[in-house]
């Protein structure tokens, strides 16, 4: 039977690697601020680290008997590889990633599936859940074109028809990330991973102040309407082993810019399958203490808008969930057993309503606080929507 593991996301700190090596972590993944392919999350959130440190921490990793993951998992390359320069500098990327003794690499491109798999064979190939692997048939499309394993889409993580479907089907590695907390179904989910990807990439991030549109309806909508977070995809530490009965043992904890210690808790709390605890401390919400800060300067870029008109985005980045919300993880016993027999993508969450009426039952938040704080987001995202930061 095989053991479940863990996959971490790592914020470069040099002793992450020795803190993480004594529980079920197989290894960490990460990738620089930016790069020519660029990936999930925007250069501004994240550690601004050297090739050296990348380096470095790969290094750190092996010593702990960890392996290493890199993310090129953009979906958009604006084109570049049908350019000369474009491509030369992807492979020189690469080069460099397989130069250090990057154990694998995570994608999201068919484009870039081929392309390793022709030049660089020795790299394990891992598929991004931004590639929206959602049925049998995506994954075995990408089983064919060799992927050795495939992170499903998230919004997947309580249907339990299609997991089993699909873990039947294929032979590569699944694996599915554990602390979500996007929106169910969000119709930004694209939108969001688009932007995020030319905002980490070398080229283009800093030719515009990007201030995470999505992120900031998204937020609002988890605060006006707070059962949207019980709605979300997360994975609880005690319900692993519904997972691993549909032959599904790797999981993935993000977020790579939180702190070590918001890392180590998650990390823990999945190893040992239990945490007694606030749930928003294990989930992608911002929290302050959980979340490094990021990277102000970032904005100051009055060729392209008004510094005024964005200065509320540092306060708002300034935020925790904790503060106003708790809803205690052990209180959500038996939660998932509803979703093994309801088809949440049939159902329309206003006439089914158990998200809401759980988060009646267990939640503990202040209301008023909420709403203030998500009307200020609902407000800034309009003001950007309507031009009003330039």
């Amino acid at each position: 039977m095989s053991v479940m593991q863990l996959r971490v996301s790592t914020n470069w700190d040099p002793e992450l690697p020795k803190r993480l090596s004594h529980l079920q972590v197989s290894g960490l993944y990460g990738k620089l601020a930016d790069d020519v392919i660029g990936g999930c999350r925007p250069s501004f959130l994240l550690p601004q680290v050297s090739r050296e440190q990348v380096a470095a921490h790969v290094r750190d990793c092996h010593a702990a008997g960890l392996k290493f993951s890199y993310l090129l998992n953009t979906t958009c390359l604006n084109n570049i590889h049908y350019t000369r320069q474009g491509y030369a500098s992807i492979r020189e990327l690469v080069d460099w990633l397989a130069e250090i003794g990057v154990d694998s690499l995570t994608v999201a491109m068919p484009y870039l599936v081929r392309l390793i798999r022709e030049h660089y064979p020795g790299f394990k190939l891992t598929i991004s859940s931004a590639a929206r692997v959602n049925s049998v048939t995506r994954a075995r499309q990408f089983e064919d074109m060799g992927a050795d394993e495939i992170i499903i889409d998230e919004m997947q993580n309580r249907d339990f028809a299609t997991l089993q479907a699909i873990s039947q089907a294929v032979d590569c590695g699944l694996e599915l990330i554990a602390n979500p907390c996007c929106i169910w179904e969000c119709p930004q989910q694209i939108e969001h991973v688009n932007h995020d990807g030319h905002a980490s990439q070398t080229q283009s991030h800093n030719n515009y102040c990007y201030l995470q549109y999505p992120y900031l309806v998204c937020t609002s909508q988890k605060l006006l309407e707070p059962e949207n977070i019980i709605k979300a995809r997360w994975i609880r530490p005690e319900d692993l082993a519904d997972y691993e009965a549909l032959g599904i043992h790797s999981f993935k904890v993000v977020e790579r810019f939180k702190t070590s210690q918001a890392l180590c808790l998650a990390a823990e709390a999945y190893s040992h399958r239990s945490f007694d605890g606030n749930l928003v401390d294990l989930l992608t919400l911002p929290n302050r203490g959980s979340f490094l800060p990021p990277n102000l300067e970032y904005f100051n870029k009055p060729d392209t808008v008004d510094p005024a008109a964005i200065a509320p985005v540092a306060e708002l980045m300034d935020f925790s969930f904790s503060d106003i919300l708790n809803i205690p993880n052990k209180a959500l016993d038996g939660f998932l057993d509803f979703f093994k027999e309801h088809d949440c993508r049939r159902l329309s969450c206003d006439s089914c309503g158990y998200c809401r009426s759980i988060f009646r039952q267990v939640a503990e938040l202040d209301r008023q606080a909420a709403e203030e704080r998500g009307r200020e987001f609902a407000d800034f995202a309009a003001r950007v929507s309507q031009g009003r930061i330039f």
